[in-house]
């Protein structure tokens, strides 16, 4: 069990799993106990630090029930009543304060005898702070006592970190040595004071200072990991190191192109990992798409997006497609960067992703000549020469003498066509048997060479190598590398990029365990790549070659992993929000989905369902591109519908989703395709959820008119079907389209009829978001005291925490608007206290969290407001993952309408 504090509470289970302790009491519960590992805590010291100095009544009941909540989730024992209270009986390495306090009193041992020890213990512990900590905790006096504690530690342990650094590059100095390069992103100069002044509001300033995109800071690398073994290139090498020597003047542009599996992002990642630090801001790497078998090549503005992104552009700034150039330009000019573009398709590509100012470089690799970009240098990268390619396969193959002479180890290397890629594969073959001679391989190397050649198409080395190791593994005793052999095909079945246990065990009718460790053996033939715990991809070469295989079976082979994996992704997906605090409606959509295809993965809490699907949403698309072709129209197979539906499953299963992520390029991708395959098939109902999606889309970008109409057609087509709550939902968001469009009359007339329909039909559901906006638009019209009247209105009559927290935030920004602004202090505390009764949507409890801080500026409070918008963006910043995250709540702009 891994107990975390240093950001949001949490814990971890031995698989690392994320165990359901969401509920904001019940985290708090853990967190008093887990802030003193067995030690004892009395039932009245965790009152107080709950509830404060005078408990409610029925205190101690209610946390008896939250100790029966720990104990039914965490493992057995964990926590023991003692006499007149209760031990959480862990060690302090079980939680990651403890272990960063031990790091740190290990580093302050070590500071006077051995610095480098000493920081690069500091080095090692620092990384378990992930935000604020404490996060997820309602308002307590626990919460906010102990923050000052472990901030001051925080700052403890980077004073140290400071000193040792300084020390290490005064001696580096004085011994005429390079001084060693810090790359640790928090800045020294920021750093609270040892005592007075407002020590909360002066760590919340260091950390908004910290990640402030001014001055720029440094990018994550975000590369992919390079080749455990590297053999030879020791030429190509040092070509590549004095190219990139010196930029100072002008950018330096290395063009790396040849055959495809001859090594070249292997090469590259090499290059930018041996050079990064002479890039202080950062490494940045994109992967084309040029060599995918499956899925299209990215455009230079998806490109761009992506570098954006990794640069820490917030998702909500990203520019569109025709001002995506000048704010990428900019701000590669306002850093010093590495560019590795990997797998480019051609120079047309590439060149307005380059580098045009001196102090950062580009590296770029493709299978076509690329030639005459920024006054590039070429490098062609070619077949390792034949002495390289016997070290090669002997290094990977394993040192052992006897097991051939130097014309075997020759011709061997030379069936694989001395490509790395190819050498490495059958290396690790020769390593399963160590006392196998080469001759025993030879023969059936020659036979499948012969067969591969004669077959056509390119890379006959290579398919000649993966026939023989995967034959290998389909005649081994262990019925894992069995499976392995079975699975491998059946990897390029779909357009998908990565796989996990639990999508191959759907993919295959085995259980995640069997579905684990046959990837694994795939990974151990160096067949499949794990490039983090949990999850496999294969390289593009690898991917058309299971593909290859794949098209050779059987349609109804085929047809069947395509729908075991498309169910399996729909289930998941309609899980996906369940742990959010949900409208009626939504969650009867969610739980009716996830019933209709049961064997999806389940999630236990907020922050374990928004990052698998920011990981898995390129999937989805691709599986929804490649099943929306005309081929799937027919049959049941997607949870008793054509496998084509799959992109509509997944656009409603994730309308949550995309709003909470703010991914409208993606949900436009998906309901585009929606909308494809229902014109196709004739489906009124399909179309008109992607119309109303789109419709939707449209209003929130801006696009008003074009979002009215298309919500329009989408609730004509739906009140046709007789499917009302759909209506009623397009309808809620047509509101929201014309007042954002600045039609006020229009949204209050039809706010005012839906209104009616809503209470005469007993629709509930709509009615405290539909008198929210028709609230507001009479507040942007002037006339407050309608306003007034129907929002308290609305509050009185909610009666569920999500319709509470919404409309108690709502009358937060009417008070806000008139500058009442403790009123709306008042009203911004029950939206919160309502939002910590069950797990919300994060980018909700955010923006209650910076109407809080606009309401206690407006009151004097500088500093709480300060604090409450490090919160938000904390919470925010928690959300992010790779680049389909980096949302931001805008402190200064209030949303028109929503």
């Amino acid at each position: 069990m891994d107990i975390r504090l240093l950001g949001l509470v949490r814990v971890l289970g031995d698989e690392g799993e994320v165990l359901p302790v969401t509920a904001p009491l019940t985290c708090a519960t853990l967190a008093a106990l887990a802030l003193g590992p067995g030690r004892p805590v009395c039932a009245g010291e965790l009152a107080e630090r709950l509830w404060g100095r005078v408990p409610p009544g029925g205190a101690v009941g209610r946390l008896r029930r939250q100790v029966a909540r720990l104990r039914a989730v965490l493992p057995a024992g964990s926590i023991r009543t003692v006499p007149g209270g209760y031990l959480l009986d862990v060690s302090p390495e079980a939680t990651d304060l403890g272990r960063f306090a031990g790091g740190l009193l290990r580093a302050e041992e070590l500071a006077a005898g051995r610095p480098e020890a000493a920081l690069l213990t500091l080095t090692g512990v620092l990384p378990l702070w992930t935000g604020n900590p404490l996060m997820g905790l309602p308002d307590c006096p626990l919460r906010d006592g102990e923050r000052r504690r472990l901030r001051l530690l925080w700052s403890r342990a980077l004073r140290l970190r400071a000193e040792l650094e300084l020390r290490l590059e005064r001696e580096a100095v004085d011994e005429g040595r390079e001084a060693p390069v810090s790359h640790h992103p928090w800045r020294v100069d920021a750093l609270p004071p040892e005592a007075g002044g407002d020590e909360l509001a002066a760590f919340a300033g260091l950390v908004e200072r910290a990640t402030a995109v001014e001055p720029p800071t440094a990018a994550t690398p975000g590369l992919p990991d390079g080749a455990g073994m590297f053999v030879a290139r020791a030429g190509e090498l040092g070509r590549l190191r004095r190219w990139l020597t010196d930029v100072s003047a002008t950018p330096a542009v290395c063009l790396i192109d040849g055959p495809d599996g001859v090594g070249k992002s292997t090469l590259a990642v090499r290059v930018a990992r041996e050079l990064g630090h002479r890039f202080p801001d950062g490494l940045l790497y994109v992967d084309l798409r040029g060599a995918d078998p499956r899925n299209a090549p990215l455009t230079a503005t998806e490109a761009r997006r992506l570098l954006l992104a990794a640069m820490g552009l917030p998702g909500k700034e990203m520019p569109d497609e025709e001002a995506s150039g000048a704010v990428y330009h900019a701000e590669i000019r306002r850093r010093r960067v590495l560019v590795l573009l990997d797998n480019a398709v051609d120079a047309a590509q590439v060149a307005p992703l380059l580098p045009a100012v001196g102090g950062s470089a580009a590296l770029v690799t493709g299978r076509a000549r690329l030639v005459g970009e920024g006054g590039g240098r070429r490098l062609r990268l070619e077949p390792l020469a034949p002495g390289e390619a016997v070290a090669l396969l002997r290094a990977a193959g394993g040192r052992r003498p006897g097991r051939g002479d130097a014309e075997e180890w020759g011709e061997l290397a030379e069936l694989c066509g001395r490509l790395p890629l190819a050498l490495r594969i059958l290396g690790t073959r020769l390593a399963a048997g160590p006392g196998r001679p080469v001759a025993d391989l030879l023969g059936a190397l020659r036979a499948e060479r012969r067969r591969a050649a004669g077959a056509g198409g390119g890379y006959p080395e290579l398919r000649a190598v993966l026939a023989v190791s995967v034959d290998q593994l389909a005649r081994s005793g262990s019925p894992d590398e069995r499976l392995a052999a079975t699975l491998f095909p059946a990897l390029g079945a779909a357009a998908v990029r990565s796989y996990t246990p639990g999508s191959v065990a759907a993919l295959l009718d085995v259980t995640a365990r069997q579905a684990g460790d046959a990837l694994d053996r795939l990974v151990d033939a160096r067949i499949v790549d794990r490039p983090r715990p949990g999850v496999y991809t294969l390289h593009d070469l690898l991917r058309a070659a299971a593909g290859r295989d794949a098209a050779r079976m059987p349609q109804v082979w085929l047809r069947t992993r395509l729908a075991a994996l498309a169910n399996w992704y729909a289930g998941s997906l309609y899980r996906l929000s369940l742990p959010m605090a949900l409208s009626r409606t939504l969650r009867t959509r969610y739980r009716q989905g996830a019933a209709r295809f049961p064997g999806g993965r389940p999630f236990t809490s907020v922050d374990e369902a928004l990052p698998w699907a920011d990981e898995v949403l390129d999937d989805v698309l691709a599986l929804a591109g490649q099943l929306a072709a005309p081929c799937f129209d027919e049959g049941a197979a997607l949870g008793g519908a054509p496998l084509s539906d799959f992109a509509l499953e997944s656009a409603r299963a994730l309308e949550t989703y995309f709003g909470t992520r703010q991914a409208g390029g993606a949900q436009a991708r998906l309901c585009e395709l929606a909308l494809t395959v229902a014109r196709r098939r004739g489906d009124g109902f399909a179309e008109a959820v992607a119309l109303a999606q789109l419709g939707r889309l449209w209003g929130q970008r801006g696009q008003g008119a074009r979002g009215v109409a298309l919500l329009r057609e989408a609730i004509a087509v739906l009140r046709a079907l007789g499917r009302v709550e759909e209506a009623l939902g397009a309808t809620l968001h047509l509101v929201t389209c014309l007042g954002s469009a600045g039609r006020l009359g229009d949204a209050i007339g039809l706010a005012e009829a839906t209104l009616a329909e809503v209470e005469a039909g007993g629709h509930e559901d709509f009615r405290t978001p539909l008198t929210n906006n028709l609230a507001r638009c009479h507040l942007y019209l002037g006339d407050h005291a309608t306003a007034r009247a129907l929002l308290r209105e609305n509050y009185a009559a909610a009666t569920q925490p999500w319709d509470r927290t919404m409309a108690a935030g709502v009358l937060t920004e009417f008070h806000l608007e008139v500058a009442e602004y403790e009123e709306a202090a008042h009203w911004s505390d029950r939206g919160m206290a309502h939002a910590a009764e069950q797990p919300f949507d994060p980018f909700v409890v955010a923006q209650q969290r910076t109407w809080r801080a606009q309401a206690l500026r407006g009151l004097g409070e500088e500093a709480s407001a300060h604090i409450e918008e490090m919160h938000a963006k904390a919470v925010i910043e928690d959300l992010d993952s790779r680049e389909n995250g980096h949302l931001r709540v805008r402190i200064t702009r209030r949303r028109p309408l929503g």
